[in-house]
């Protein structure tokens, strides 16, 4: 059974942590055409790793901060998305699946994929807890969120009025409105809405 690039890094971390050398080794010299990007992701592990700091040493946030992007950077395969839709789509999520661990309504992740929701209207907090849940910064979620704009068409047999609206886009709304107007539970709604 042939493993994805993706389950051996896994496999050579559950092994790393479990101080079993052996396995590490032999993950390695089992998978041949996957030797070299395994010995850049344990190359990359090692360079990220505080492990070797003093333990006495303050690491400060910002360092934490860092060191936690260059894991990520290892460990996630990088993907180039530029819209919320498109972010879901290369993670293989289903809508339902977002909101459900968001603790959103369906409803409410429709219009964050379509751009209706006003990224100035999302607190540091809210924006933290959507982006977190991506492995995103603020800024990568807040980009992908104003690029949600659907793209504009044109049906030559609309009237110039119906043209018009559509040139408009969706409709913008805070994301405390599209909330009030959904059908999520109240636990949800304070949830999100909490300061």
């Amino acid at each position: 059974m042939s493993m994805s690039i993706q389950e051996l890094k896994m496999a050579w971390l559950a092994a790393r942590e479990a101080g079993d050398a052996q396995t590490q080794l032999q993950i390695l010299c089992e998978h041949p055409t996957a030797q070299t990007e395994l010995t850049d992701f344990i190359a990359g592990y090692y360079a990220t790793t505080a492990e070797e700091l003093e333990e006495n040493a303050t690491i400060l946030p910002l360092t934490q901060r860092a060191l936690q992007s260059a894991l990520q950077r290892v460990l996630v395969p990088q993907v180039e998305t530029v819209t919320l839709v498109e972010l879901r789509k290369s993670r293989n999520l289903k809508k339902v699946d977002v909101a459900r661990a968001l603790r959103l309504s369906v409803d409410v992740w429709n219009k964050f994929e379509a751009g209706a929701i006003e990224a100035a209207s999302l607190s540091q907090r809210q924006l933290e807890r959507l982006a977190g849940y991506f492995q995103l910064s603020l800024d990568q979620f807040a980009t992908l969120l104003d690029n949600s704009q659907p793209a504009l068409t044109y049906n030559r047999r609309q009237t110039s009025q119906a043209a018009r609206k559509q040139e408009q886009g969706p409709q913008k709304q805070s994301f405390a409105e599209a909330i009030a107007r959904s059908n999520m539970s109240s636990e949800d709604q304070a949830f999100w809405l909490e300061q």
